[in-house]
Parts: structure tokens; C-alpha cells; sequence
């Protein structure tokens, strides 16, 4: 029960990795503000978090509207009086090229992908100065790293995400608010569901491709440590940090949490740009699933 008592929110936890990190949050004791778009994703995960015995506020709203932003911070406020621990998961991706991409596709994902997380951070971070700190968790991927054909809005926002968490970690540190990203990861031998694979369509999807994905409980097994280390900063902690899941949870496991701390805390990350050679060819992922190529 080591987040006993704190107050947690994790956008996108319908599925996936969000899904996942609520799940394990609950499990240490946290009460859990879950929000996504579908209400039949919600429910189950409610079910999921409540066999722990956890309290869970869920909260159906789209976070690309100003709306759905005030919706999140009133209801939270209303129900459990403030934040301790704020998880920006809450992604999309429509998996099209420039030819296809329209400007309502680019204006979407950004809204989601990187104008939610500052305003979700703008509405509660007085509410977790009050609570005496707390940490802002921004979820990342590689594609914040190198560029992908068909992601053509996505990888931006997560460029910029690493951003905003770099100037965010800046100017709440003297609040006493950590704030990291972290990168998304699956057990090793398995793969994440893809982001906009909803729970029922993974449901139909044939065994042998079903079976490849990472299932609740075996990311809450790895990675429930990684992520209850995280949640545990604030401002005096480790922030400003781009953090992989996968290589925390092998610190901690291996080395302890004294060892994360030696190696993380009092650092700030710089974008190192690194030239490479030019694929001779490239796959990339289409809205139905699919996978296509381009050859150079």
C-alpha cells in the first residue's frame, strides 16, 4: 500500500498502458481518477481496479475539447478535494500519411496528445502545491525520438511533450512537483496493444496475433514497481527525466531504489540529435491494422 491515501489520475485508462499503470496504482492503495472516452472501457476498467479495493472516480470525456478538460478537473475536485499524482497517457494516432492526413486529423491528435497534458497540468498543479507536491507523469514512445511514416501529427506532439515536460519540471521544482516522462513498454516476448485498438476489437482479433499482446496483469506483474517509484516524486526527487520503463523496473529490481536515485536525481535531459543511415525501406501501420511500405 505504498500510495495509500493519494489521490491519482490517469488519462487514456479505458486500455492499454494507462489501463495498466491505474490498475497497478490501485493496487498500492491509491484512490483512482480514470478517464477516457469509451464508457464500456471505463466500466471494465473500474471493475479491474475495484477487486483491489480501491475507490475509482471514472470520468468519460474527450480531452481535445476545453470541455472535456473542465469536466476532468471539476469532477475530480468535487469528489476527492485535489490531486497528488497526474498521469498524462491519453494518445491518439490516426496512422496516416501526408496525403491523407487532414488538418482536423493534425488539430485532433495535437489536442490530445500535448494541448491536454499542459492544460490537465495548468488546472492541478495548485491543487498539488496544497497537498504539499506531487508528480506530473507525461507518457512518451520512441516516437518522440526519430520520425515515422503515417505519423506524421503523432510524432510532433511527443516531441513536443518532451518539451513541455522539460519546461514544466522548471518551473514547478520550486513547488515541490516532479515532472518526468516516461516511456511506454511491454514484458519482454510481448507487444502493446496498438493505441487505437479498442478492448473489443483486440477481443476479435485470431489467437495467434491476440495472444502476442501484453494483458493487464502481466504489465502490472513487471512494471508496477517502475511505476509507484515515479508517482512517488515530487519536487525534492528525481524530475526533469525521460524515464524507460523497462530499464527502471531492472534497476529497481536489480539495484534498489537508492541506485534509481543515484542515477536520476539532480539531472535534466538535452535532445541529442544523432545522424544515421537512411533506411532502404520502411512499414508503417495503417488505421485498419494493416501494415504498408514504402522502398528508397
Amino acid at each position: 500500500m505504498r500510495l495509500n491515501g493519494k489521490n491519482i489520475l490517469v488519462t487514456g485508462s479505458g486500455r492499454g498502458f494507462g489501463r495498466a499503470m491505474a490498475i497497478s496504482y490501485a493496487a498500492e492503495g491509491a484512490r483512482i481518477i480514470s478517464v477516457a472516452r469509451s464508457k464500456n472501457e471505463l466500466n471494465s476498467a473500474k471493475k479491474a481496479m475495484k477487486k483491489h479495493g480501491a475507490e475509482v472516480l471514472t470520468v468519460r470525456a474527450d480531452l481535445a475539447t476545453d470541455k472535456g478538460i473542465s469536466k476532468v478537473y471539476e469532477e475530480t475536485i468535487d469528489t476527492f478535494g485535489g490531486l497528488d499524482v497526474l498521469v498524462n497517457n491519453a494518445a491518439t494516432s490516426p496512422w496516416l500519411t501526408i496525403d491523407e492526413m487532414t488538418m482536423r486529423h493534425w488539430d485532433t491528435t495535437l489536442a490530445v496528445n500535448l494541448r491536454a497534458p499542459f492544460a490537465l497540468a495548468k488546472a492541478f498543479y495548485p491543487s498539488m502545491e496544497e497537498r504539499g507536491g506531487g508528480s506530473v507523469i507525461n507518457v512518451t514512445s520512441r516516437s518522440a525520438e526519430t520520425g515515422f511514416v503515417a505519423e506524421i501529427a503523432y510524432c510532433p506532439s511527443k516531441y513536443g511533450l518532451e518539451g513541455l515536460t522539460q519546461c514544466l519540471a522548471l518551473e514547478l521544482k520550486p513547488r515541490n512537483i516532479a515532472v518526468n516522462s516516461l516511456n511506454v513498454a511491454s514484458p519482454p516476448g510481448m507487444r502493446l496493444k496498438p493505441t487505437e485498438l479498442t478492448l473489443q476489437e483486440a477481443a476479435n482479433m485470431p489467437n495467434e496475433v491476440k495472444d502476442k499482446y501484453a494483458d493487464d496483469e502481466s504489465m502490472v506483474q513487471h512494471f508496477t514497481d517502475a511505476w509507484v517509484f515515479v508517482a512517488q516524486q515530487d519536487g525534492e526527487g528525481i524530475t526533469g527525466q525521460r524515464l524507460s520503463t523497462r530499464e527502471l523496473a531492472k534497476v529497481l529490481q536489480e539495484e534498489g531504489e537508492e541506485a534509481a536515485i543515484e542515477r536520476w536525481k539532480g539531472k535534466m535531459v538535452d535532445a541529442i540529435y544523432t545522424p544515421r543511415d537512411w533506411p532502404k525501406s520502411v512499414r508503417y501501420q495503417t488505421p485498419d491494422g494493416g501494415w504498408k511500405g514504402l522502398v528508397y
